[in-house]
């Protein structure tokens, strides 16, 4: 008589749930709390800035953070400190004892010495062209006519940003748009492929930026 014998069946594996990030949605002008007593935000979608505040009190913007970026004042040494929402934003909190990685360190450095470095340049014309070239580049995309930049500040923003006065970089747009550099409306604002390259190659050789964009 032939016997069937019973296959044993593999043990079933337990299935693992892997916890979700509680995230918390934030609107634009909103600020991201605990961020002085060192607690730490992970940005997963939006855009904001850190900034703190001069001896006159005219924000100094410290630097502009986007998807995947890790913002605390334990990383930017900065008092006071504050991380403003430019865009509506989705973060996660991390708290105030995460362990900073080197990457998130060093990226804080970088943006630090980026803006530094575009706002000593004298002219302010010059001055607000490497900006949004430089904005361009690390958040924006390409497009036939050039690089668009994603992040959208206000006049008075970018004015914050540069050291200049609202007025002054209204009026220097409009310039820079006379002479068919930018286009920079409501709806789009694109970096032209020439001045992009013009400028972000100058960005490129003296340390400014990295190098990463691409066409």
């Amino acid at each position: 008589m032939t016997q069937t014998l019973a296959r044993e069946q593999p043990p079933e594996c337990p299935v693992v749930a892997f916890p979700q990030p509680k995230l918390f949605h934030l609107n634009r002008h909103e600020n991201l709390h605990s961020c002085n007593d060192g607690g730490a935000w992970k940005i997963h979608s939006g855009y904001v800035r850190s900034l703190t505040w001069n001896s006159e009190g005219e924000s100094v913007p410290l630097g502009f953070w986007s998807k995947g970026d890790i913002v605390s004042n334990a990383i930017a040494q900065a008092h006071p400190y504050q991380v403003q929402c430019l865009t509506a934003v989705s973060v996660e909190y991390l708290g105030n004892t995460y362990g900073y990685s080197q990457a998130a360190v060093l990226a804080q450095i970088r943006q630090s010495n980026d803006l530094m470095r575009i706002a000593y340049c004298r002219q302010t014309e010059q001055r607000l062209l490497q900006f949004v070239c430089w904005l361009a580049g690390a958040f924006g995309e390409t497009t036939p006519a050039g690089r668009q930049v994603l992040i959208k500040l206000t006049h008075q923003e970018i004015a914050e940003s540069i050291g200049a006065t609202r007025v002054t970089i209204s009026r220097l747009l409009k310039v820079l748009e006379r002479a068919g550099k930018i286009s920079w409306t409501a709806h789009e604002k694109i970096i032209y492929k020439k001045t992009f390259e013009q400028f972000y190659e100058y960005l490129c050789q003296t340390g400014s930026i990295s190098g990463n964009a691409q066409y």
